[in-house]
């Protein structure tokens, strides 16, 4: 019964560990895509759109990120490094002329832009941003739970036209799985589905480390809190290398945690043990 309880906890421990730390893995990246020092360096690469989609508008200096807040969405992350445009006839010229900004007059009236969000079959739920200059635009913008209803349009405040209208179909790959990634982690894809798979996900890694902690007390040495006996024949223990070896590089602060923890164990706890295995052997 004792071997057969040891061989239960191991494999649950396997199992529930293998597959946990697989899909947290997923989960890790997902929401790295959009953290503040790595989400950055990453969003270089990924949110990028064709610079012929803003040829035939005039550009402003600032992008679209500026419309996003620490507490506010407003356009899609894949949108954030996208030029705002500007409304004018004349605002390249006056762009380059380096002429003052003057307060925002728009000529079109809210109903419009909300009648040009409908006919455009823009999802509901969308907020719509006033130009706050008068070279501004209207941004009419929604950051759906499912990323294929995202919408990110730019109106002309005088005239009303659309400068720029980006969707789903303008994203390209590694946009699309990266947007798509987010809604996932923060468990909105799918609605209740979703995020009782995030739930599982996280009983999966709570259970590996309930089960390891069985482990260690049904092996650890009698009547000592030690580590248990190491295990000779680990084939995969080079794998485990490779992998915790990439884990620090893509994840810094995981490498600076195994640094310190490799040091604790080196500098400390090997040594407080060793003292107290010879004051033992001694007595």
């Amino acid at each position: 019964l004792g071997s057969r309880g040891r061989l239960f906890w191991r494999d649950l421990h396997a199992v529930a560990g293998f597959w946990g730390a697989a899909f947290l893995l997923v989960m890790l990246l997902s929401g790295m895509t959009w953290t503040g020092f790595w989400g950055k360096q990453y969003a270089e690469l990924w949110n990028k759109f064709p610079a012929a989609m803003w040829n035939n508008v005039p550009q402003s200096d600032q992008q679209a990120r500026s419309l996003n807040t620490a507490s506010q969405q407003t356009v899609p992350w894949a949108m954030e490094n996208t030029p705002m445009p500007m409304s004018g006839e004349h605002a390249e010229h006056m762009k380059h002329a380096g002429m003052s900004q003057g307060p925002a007059a728009p000529s079109i009236r809210l109903q419009q832009v909300v009648d040009l969000a409908n006919s455009r079959k823009v999802e509901p739920g969308y907020s719509i941003t006033f130009p706050t200059t008068a070279e501004g635009v209207f941004t009419l913008a929604v950051f759906a739970n499912d990323p294929r209803n995202d919408a990110t349009l730019h109106v002309d405040q005088y005239s009303g036209k659309v400068l720029a209208d980006v969707r789903w179909e303008h994203y390209n790959s590694v946009a699309r799985v990266t947007e798509s990634g987010v809604m996932l982690h923060e468990g909105k894809m799918f609605g209740v589905v979703n995020q009782i798979i995030v739930l599982l996900i996280c009983l999966m890694i709570l259970l590996s480390a309930v089960s390891g902690v069985v482990i260690w007390w049904k092996r650890r040495p009698q009547g000592s809190l030690g580590v248990p006996p190491l295990r000779h024949d680990l084939p995969k223990w080079k794998t485990a290398m490779v992998i915790m070896l990439g884990l620090a590089i893509v994840f810094p602060l995981v490498g600076a945690s195994l640094i310190v923890v490799w040091a604790l164990d080196r500098l400390v706890l090997s040594r407080w043990f060793g003292q107290r295995e010879s004051a033992s052997g001694s007595a």
